[in-house]
């Protein structure tokens, strides 16, 4: 499986092209030296993704060894806000696309409180922090419209060139944070299937939401809810560490534990982060299977078992999927961002979400998240939580479930 290497813009391209960084809210441009430093919006970095696109995907056109691709490293981990110039002119081209009038735009956003009403599309500013009273909140949740769009699309310049080149490829990619992503949109629809890079003990350090299990399978069930059966790209083999954090080492046997984990929660596939830990970078103590002196120990002699034994059992484990009893609603993006615009002190439908799941897993029942849009008949009871928008649609599919035995529970 090969990957694109657009998550590391080099230094020539920054110094050649400087308005592919990202800018802050207070102005200033991400520096070089790291990763995820360029804006997604910028038309010249999109060109420059395509170009090295093409070009890695046709020097392994042919080679049998290819199997498939993952599209650039967990868009959106280290950052996806902009406020240059660059990302101001394609906030407002997409707004323009999306209403079609100033009209209609002042009317959607309540343009005559407080006077935030606009004469074009050209005088749109984008929300930043700094403005002397609370922004809009539609003003707000059409930003992260616009970030999720601009990650979509993106993704789909890479993905178009990838299935032109080899249609027998498969494309995937690996999710690491969800920001600004609408996994139902395009971003997903592109794509063969998802994966989901899962740290149980980085999550649990940065999260504290009940220990490593209980982590780890709230994080699989939330990205099976947005895709069914995906793959786990990068599973925690040992002690993690960038210079800001660092984890707990797993215990003797935990490492095979997550992975089976990982399969049990609807893994197709599981991939171990890493062989071998390098011997420089911001990542130099993020062990893999290997230590830095090449010598098996531990690490290798469990995911060599986990190798054999779920290759011995993988007749049985794909076409299966988890049972759910108890489907919690989620994944939708609309109600993520309208909560985080206008919170008012209550908890995030995500938080609420997770206090069900974390009973739910204390007590052995079978729960996971699901839409309303998505196949609701073979759950016992459904649970919704305080969403703000809300469709017909989705109300006719819950009385239809109802009508038909299941147990609806509204927050």
């Amino acid at each position: 499986i090969m990957c694109t290497p657009t998550a590391t813009p080099p230094r020539w391209l920054t110094a050649h092209y400087p308005e592919v960084l990202r800018i802050d809210a207070t102005g200033r441009a991400t520096s070089h030296g790291s990763r995820q430093h360029a804006n997604l919006a910028s038309g010249v970095f999109r060109e420059h993704s395509k170009r090295i696109t093409k070009a890695m995907a046709e020097h392994y056109r042919g080679n049998s060894h290819v199997i498939g691709w993952q599209t650039d490293n967990e868009l959106n981990t280290s950052g996806s806000l902009s406020y240059g110039p660059v990302t101001l002119a394609e906030f407002q081209a997409f707004l323009k696309t999306k209403y079609k009038t100033i009209v209609a735009l002042n009317n959607a956003w309540g343009g005559h409180f407080w006077a935030t009403a606009y004469d074009d599309f050209e005088q749109v500013v984008l929300p930043l922090d700094y403005a002397p009273a609370p922004i809009g909140p539609t003003h707000v949740v059409d930003y992260h419209r616009f970030l999720a769009f601009v990650t979509a699309r993106f993704q789909q310049d890479q993905v178009l060139i990838l299935r032109a080149t080899n249609p027998d490829w498969f494309v995937f990619h690996n999710l690491g944070r969800i920001d600004d992503i609408n996994f139902r949109g395009e971003f997903s629809t592109d794509l063969d299937f998802l994966g989901f890079d899962i740290y149980p003990h980085l999550y649990d350090e940065m999260q504290r939401v009940g220990g490593v299990g209980e982590v780890q399978a709230l994080q699989l069930d939330i990205c099976r809810g947005l895709t069914g059966n995906f793959i786990v790209p990068e599973q925690q083999s040992g002690f993690g560490s960038q210079p800001n954090i660092s984890t707990l080492t797993p215990e003797p046997g935990e490492m095979r534990r997550m992975a089976y984990t990982s399969v049990a929660r609807g893994a197709d596939g599981v991939m171990f982060f890493r062989w071998r830990p390098a011997h420089f970078g911001a990542e130099i103590y993020w062990m893999g299977i290997i230590d830095h002196d090449d010598i098996p120990r531990r690490r290798y002699d469990e995911a060599k078992q986990f190798a054999g034994e779920v290759t011995s059992l993988k007749d049985k484990i794909l076409g299966t999927h988890v049972r759910m009893d108890l489907g919690i609603a989620g994944s939708d993006f609309d109600n993520q961002e309208m909560h985080r615009s206008y919170p008012i002190g209550l908890p995030s439908p995500h938080d609420d979400a997770t206090l069900l799941h974390r009973y739910c897993y204390r007590h052995n029942i079978a729960c996971g998240f699901i839409h309303p849009e998505d196949d609701l008949s073979k759950l016992k009871a459904l649970y919704v939580p305080h969403w703000l928008k809300w469709t017909d649609a989705w109300t006719a599919r819950i009385e239809a479930f109802a009508k038909a035995g299941g147990t609806v529970i509204l927050g």
